[in-house]
């Protein structure tokens, strides 16, 4: 395999608890042809004093400290202008790099030329209880991402490996529109530009703990979301007003923003319009489109607080094909139905499914 540049970004605020397990697990890599762009974003910490210890201790780490709280946006853009590989790897400050990340992401992308970004599996954990460990999938092949990508991201940014030409031919970069759901966004235009794969493989220790963008700033996320979606309404051809961005995001999000069944109709029309789109110009793979919409549409169901009488509307849609359901997937469809529950709301539905 060949041996080119990777550049490794990694944007830090206030995160001396962590800094130094998450660079160390770049440094410690056994793919070496590296250098570790490492930008302190105006840290009120050690998280700047800590950098500069560990870039004594590699020469390959480079401490860029930003005269301003660029926040994160800026400083992603900031510093991929200053990458020198042929390829950008991301890395968060309070995350760990499994070993052999960066070696098989490289070997990824030197084996697949059509591909411009690859990312892994990952491991979601607790700083409080590090040994319990969740496995997160996401789709692998790129005729299933584009699928995927239409409602969620189905990317792993602190684990991603990125083709500099994604930013310097293709055009493309974080854009501050899309706050909170930055990503998303890079994500969504880029599968109508190039291919994007993930590795069967948990490559990454994802860090979760309460300050993060999930927890904070839910709401504007979902906004920032439904910017996102114009993306891909664009580019398949429909409408982007504010009444069919709603019924999009009840679809991606699989919970009805008004409990009627006249809304869960408009649902149901915007994914058979989606399959009939997909069908007569293909971007994605048709079958794992319908399997994905099929899932959607019972978690719909069960979230549209209509009682048991939802069951039928459920039953008498082409998108319901049992065989993708589990035995629990009913089990959480007729409790939901039940007791009509309010998606993460109330407090039945947080003690029986947390």
């Amino acid at each position: 395999m060949n041996q080119p540049l990777v550049s490794v970004l990694i944007p830090c605020y206030n995160v001396e608890r962590y800094v130094v397990e998450a660079v160390g697990s770049i440094s410690n890599q056994t793919y070496k042809n590296l250098e570790i762009i490492a930008i302190n974003d105006c840290s009120t910490d050690r998280t700047g004093d800590l950098l500069m210890q560990l870039a004594k201790q590699d020469s390959r780490i480079r401490v860029v400290d930003n005269e301003v709280n660029l926040k994160l946006i800026q400083t992603l853009n900031k510093g991929i202008a200053m990458c020198n590989g042929e390829y950008i790897a991301r890395m968060d400050a309070d995350d760990i790099s499994l070993p052999t990340r960066i070696e098989k992401e490289v070997r990824f992308l030197e084996e697949n030329k059509d591909h411009d970004i690859v990312s892994t599996l990952f491991y979601a954990f607790r700083s409080e209880n590090p040994n319990k460990k969740d496995l997160h999938h996401s789709p692998l092949l790129d005729k299933e991402l584009r699928a995927y990508i239409l409602f969620k991201s189905g990317v792993c940014h602190p684990a991603v490996m990125i083709r500099k030409r994604v930013f310097t031919e293709l055009g493309l970069k974080f854009e501050s529109e899309y706050l909170h759901v930055e990503d998303y966004a890079l994500w969504s235009q880029a599968i109508y530009k190039t291919k994007i794969g993930n590795l069967n493989e948990p490559l990454l220790l994802y860090r979760v703990h309460q300050n993060q963008v999930s927890s904070l700033h839910e709401d504007l996320q979902l906004e920032n979301k439904k910017k996102v979606f114009k993306i891909h309404c664009r580019q398949l051809g429909l409408p982007i007003d504010d009444e069919f961005l709603d019924i999009y995001a009840s679809v991606a999000e699989c919970v009805p923003t008004r409990s009627s069944f006249d809304y869960i109709d408009k649902c149901e029309q915007l994914m058979n319009l989606l399959i009939k789109i997909n069908n007569e110009k293909p971007f994605c793979d048709g079958e794992y489109l319908l399997k994905l919409l099929s899932i959607h549409w019972l978690r719909l169901c069960a979230n549209s607080r209509l009682g048991l009488k939802v069951a039928n509307r459920l039953k008498k849609s082409s998108l319901y094909i049992e065989e993708n359901y589990t035995a629990r997937d009913f089990a959480v469809f007729y409790t939901k139905c039940t007791f009509k529950l309010k998606y993460k709301k109330s407090l039945i539905y947080k003690l029986v499914f947390k």
